[in-house]
């Protein structure tokens, strides 16, 4: 694999509250509703860098998931306040990597931490589409600048 495993990113935190759509009849949240938490919170991290997806879109550079795992450790019920984890934890030079920790501070465990609910990771390719069809490409220069810009903001 042509991937650069890193920890030099910083890891930002994003509050999300499961709300009754987010869940099963059962008031449990649904397990694919966890892939969407990857994607909003991978959408504000970027934000947060000053990457704007709508702004690649328009100069035809478009974000692709590849791969995407969760591995779930316990349940996020109706109601819950959750923190998403958030990290690159991987670059390549046409794709990267999130990796992703939630926890509910509002639900301790046994040693008083938040309650550990899921992990993941989703693997993104950059494209260009050309008449229907799509192409991997380098990720634009000034993604990575300012990637590499948001470590220098947050140490």
């Amino acid at each position: 694999m042509n991937e650069r495993i890193t920890t030099a990113f910083p890891i930002r935190s994003y509050p999300y509250r499961v709300y009754y759509a987010d869940t099963d009849a059962g008031g449990v949240v649904y397990y694919a509703q966890y892939l969407r938490m990857f994607e909003q919170t991978r959408t504000l991290y970027l934000e947060d860098c000053g990457i704007y997806l709508t702004e690649l879109a328009d100069q035809n550079c478009l974000f692709v998931c590849r791969r995407a795992e969760v591995d779930y450790i316990s349940s996020a019920k109706l109601g819950d306040h959750l923190d998403i984890e958030t990290r690159i934890s991987g670059l390549g030079k046409t794709h990267v990597t999130f990796s992703y920790t939630i926890t509910c501070p509002m639900r301790k465990n046994q040693d008083g931490a938040a309650t550990f609910i899921a992990e993941g990771i989703t693997k993104l390719v950059s494209i260009r589409e050309n008449e229907g069809h799509a192409r991997p490409i380098r990720i634009p220069k000034t993604v990575l600048d300012a990637i590499s810009a948001s470590t220098i903001d947050t140490e």
